[in-house]
């Protein structure tokens, strides 16, 4: 029986524009110009970090990104949220449903969620997991954190390749949002079976999953 919600973050409950103009902001290059390489690589199925390459050839990922966060610190807030993020997230829990939330997100991040006491019962992270997406063990751990199986999960999110595929290999019920670069450019992908264009249709598909 399906019985807990496990929503993605980035471009699922949250507005990345901040997010991606403090890269801009910190990289020195136009925010313009950082959309149309990430755009490029989602069109091209590739790892959306490989924009770093482009601007900052050879350099290492994490150690990078780490720098950034030092020099350039990127703070949550309620006002980052989508505008049906929180209603949402009290809508699914109402109806009956264990509600989490969590990507592919350093330790840190997951600090800063759970900070904002949003209506939830846990926050994971790829970062304190020790697993990222789209591995399986990203899922399963998940899950274990959550005290269910992968077969009682509904993973909601915008990405075919890290939310939908990734989720439905691990045991999930996968649904795909079409928000963001990922949602809209992955909208006709033949592995989504469940599709919802708000998260505001959400509560009625879940009724109908369970």
């Amino acid at each position: 029986m399906l019985t807990t919600v496990i929503f993605d973050v980035g471009e699922t409950l949250w507005d990345e524009t901040s997010l991606w103009s403090s890269w801009a902001q910190w990289l020195g290059v136009p925010p313009f110009t950082l959309y149309g390489v990430i755009g490029g690589l989602a069109a091209r199925g590739r790892d959306h970090r490989e924009f770093l390459e482009a601007f900052r050839p050879g350099c290492d990922w994490d150690a990078t990104a780490a720098l950034k966060q030092a020099e350039l610190p990127a703070s949550l807030a309620l006002s980052n949220l989508y505008p049906d993020a929180v209603s949402t997230l009290r809508d699914v829990a109402a109806d009956g449903w264990r509600v989490v939330v969590g990507g592919n997100q350093p330790s840190w991040f997951q600090g800063q969620v759970e900070q904002l006491d949003l209506p939830v019962d846990l926050v994971v992270s790829s970062g304190k997991l020790g697993a990222a997406k789209p591995s399986a063990e990203f899922f399963t751990l998940a899950a274990a954190a959550a005290r269910v199986s992968p077969q009682e999960c509904v993973h909601v999110g915008d990405r075919v390749d890290n939310d939908v595929v990734a989720a439905q290999a691990a045991g999930m019920t996968a649904v795909h949002l079409t928000r963001g670069p990922w949602g809209y450019l992955h909208a006709d992908d033949p592995a989504v079976q469940h599709q919802i264009a708000s998260l505001t249709e959400l509560v009625p598909l879940l009724r109908s999953l369970r």
